[in-house]
């Protein structure tokens, strides 16, 4: 007998959300590769969304998407949503902000250390035969000591600034409301946006992408950053102007760049990032750990039904 909803699946998801969908729902799984030409041929049927933010539901999905109800967001950014439009509409927007937190505060920190003791240049020397390297171009630096610029502490910026306290470093962050408590409890210091540009020899990025973050890292901020810096964004790539961190790198004004996000993604072929050796590049990966992709998907499953069966609550 077919089920009362239809929910579409814009990306793979861990197989025990969609366990759960489909006790409630008929389920459509877009493929992996898809856009949102594709989004729009399976709108019309739609009750619910599960996306995990790389095919856009654009004001010309949803108004397609009459019957929609609810947006599941498999992690907690919604840039690649119209929210107003889906506001205007009632259509409610659910997330799983906390699910991924302790993820992306560990791939971070892996980040970080990769880029400063050269883990992916040492490994492809061993594969290329280069072991003498070790002597020169794989030196890397200490961690310890070094000034750590946060920028953003909300749940993953914290998460970030707890791990780095134990590699004995000097923590800064700035924010538009102060956590005095967590000033407090991790001895991280307060200051201006400018000023932990110029003090920070690593800068983490933790802010969501809006129009006041787009591109707050730009050539003026570069400048301002000390020589020899270092750059890490696991957040939205559009918060660093591309164009410019290339620059940087380029110039060895940015001396090392580790980007899990971009502009857009997927990253094409032909971005110039691609030929730099000092920058570390991924693909919009620091919330995938099984444990947290499985978190992620039940958690959101559940959501999306509850909102649309509110008198056969799962969670």
């Amino acid at each position: 007998m077919r089920k009362a909803f239809t929910t579409v699946v814009l990306e793979p998801i861990h197989p025990d959300g969609i366990k759960i969908l489909k006790q409630h729902c008929e389920v459509i799984q877009l493929r992996p590769d898809s856009t949102e030409k594709d989004l729009l041929k399976v709108s019309k049927k739609a009750d619910a969304f599960v996306t995990r933010g790389f095919v856009k539901i654009s004001r010309k999905v949803l108004e397609k998407a009459e019957n929609l109800r609810v947006i599941g967001v498999h992690g907690v950014g919604v840039d690649h949503i119209d929210v107003d439009f889906a506001k205007k509409r009632g259509v409610q927007i659910v997330q799983t902000p906390t699910a991924l937190t302790d993820a992306v505060a560990e791939f971070t920190i892996g980040l970080m250390l990769s880029l400063l003791r050269k883990i992916p240049m040492a490994d492809e020397a061993v594969r290329n035969a280069e072991w003498n390297k070790k002597y020169s171009n794989l030196v890397g630096v200490d961690l310890k000591g070094k000034t750590v610029g946060i920028v953003g502490l909300g749940r993953i910026g914290t998460a970030v600034a707890k791990r780095l306290k134990l590699f004995d470093v000097n923590l800064i962050y700035c924010k538009r409301v102060r956590n005095l408590e967590l000033e407090k409890q991790l001895g991280i210091k307060y200051v201006p946006f400018k000023q932990l540009l110029q003090r920070s020899d690593i800068i983490s990025i933790h802010v969501p992408l809006t129009s006041e973050t787009h591109h707050m890292i730009s050539r003026t901020e570069f400048k301002l950053m000390k020589n020899r810096v270092y750059v890490v964004n696991t957040s939205r790539g559009a918060v660093i102007d591309e164009e410019a961190l290339y620059d940087a790198l380029l110039s060895g004004k940015v001396a090392a760049a580790a980007l899990d996000v971009f502009e857009s993604e997927p990253l094409s072929p032909n971005n110039p990032l691609l030929k730099l050796r000092n920058v570390i590049l991924t693909p919009h990966l620091a919330a995938s750990s099984q444990e947290t992709l499985r978190e992620m998907a039940t958690s959101v499953a559940e959501q999306v039904i509850n909102v649309l069966t509110p008198e056969k609550q799962v969670i």
